[in-house]
């Protein structure tokens, strides 16, 4: 992938975000005034409290990152596990294709002896564990807004976990059927997936998963703060609901740093509580100061501190192409 279609690539998600925001702006009655008068009058304490959330998060996933690593049979550094996770986080907020998702796969190979697919299944079973949690409360969502009869947030939450869960258990015990026909046997990519995958549901599982529930319920209470810093008041159960439906309408590719997809969810599932869209997008934007902005802004100390080799990139890239190449064939 060369460079001038990296940043047309860029380009067409800047479009595709003003294009969103202007059809927000277009449908919803909007008051600038009020939306200014929710800015000046955020409540400075809560709101500077909640920008610790984004650092523990971190912190707590690249705990997680490192423990996957090590049942790969490599170690690495608490130091450099949360390095790496600060540094990948900006890469994936300023640069065109969002490599920030794999940029942890660089930095785990200039300081370890690990081959380019190990490496990168520690990243792809890294990702297993917050797209779960992304589809287990996006499901909970799917019931609890329209579900035909009336569910509490929690109920929702259980069926969702348990729904994911099995689903998980299904695409994997496929996955491994499917592996053992003769046409299948030796397909590297079905053999990667299910590697990947199966940690979620293997032995070290449930420290994994309490591992990963722990960051979440961190993230949701540094979101509780900024809500509550701008005046709403929502339950933690709520919040969580309202926040994984928002991430995953992110996950759509079609803007940048999920400008105006974000938004345009926001503004929708909060009205469903009877909050006006200006403090909806209030929130919207301290959010984004809170954990895009102020984040990256320590991830880039901790990307100079910790430069990234881009012939490294290039080759593990060039690598990965010819692997998927051969598979083919």
């Amino acid at each position: 992938m060369n460079k001038g279609y990296n940043w047309r690539g860029l380009l067409v998600k800047l479009a595709g975000s003003v294009i969103i925001l202007a059809l927000l702006f277009r449908f919803i009655d909007f008051d600038k005034d009020a939306f200014l008068q929710n800015i000046k009058g955020i409540n400075s304490g809560k709101y500077i409290l909640s920008l610790a959330g984004v650092v523990v998060v971190l912190g707590i996933k690249s705990l997680r990152w490192q423990r996957i690593i090590k049942a790969e049979g490599y170690n690495y550094s608490t130091f450099r596990s949360f390095g790496a996770y600060m540094a990948s986080f900006t890469i994936g907020i300023i640069t065109p294709g969002r490599i920030g998702e794999i940029a942890r796969l660089y930095y785990l190979r200039q300081d370890v002896a690990i081959g380019f697919l190990p490496a990168f299944k520690t990243i792809v079973s890294d990702r297993v564990f917050d797209l779960g949690v992304l589809f287990m409360l996006g499901i909970a969502g799917l019931l609890y807004y329209s579900a035909p009869i009336e569910i509490s947030a929690e109920t929702a939450i259980v069926i969702g976990i348990a729904a994911f869960m099995l689903l998980l258990y299904v695409g994997l015990a496929l996955l491994r059927r499917l592996q053992a026909l003769s046409f299948f046997r030796d397909n590297m990519v079905l053999k990667f997936v299910e590697e990947s995958i199966a940690l979620a549901l293997g032995r070290k599982a449930p420290v994994l998963w309490l591992i990963t529930s722990m960051a979440y319920l961190v993230y949701y209470g540094a979101i509780w703060l900024i809500f509550s810093s701008v005046g709403i008041r929502l339950a933690l159960t709520d919040i969580a609901i309202i926040l994984s439906i928002v991430g995953l309408a992110t996950i759509l590719p079609v803007s940048w740093a999920g400008f105006g997809t974000r938004e345009i969810s926001l503004v929708y599932l909060l009205s469903k509580y009877q909050i006006p869209a200006e403090t909806a997008l209030s929130f919207s934007l301290l959010q984004f100061g809170a954990f895009f902005l102020w984040g990256s802004l320590i991830g880039l100390a901790f990307w100079l501190m910790m430069p990234l080799s881009l012939n490294q990139v290039r080759a593990d890239g060039k690598a990965f192409r010819e692997m998927i190449s051969r598979t083919k064939h």
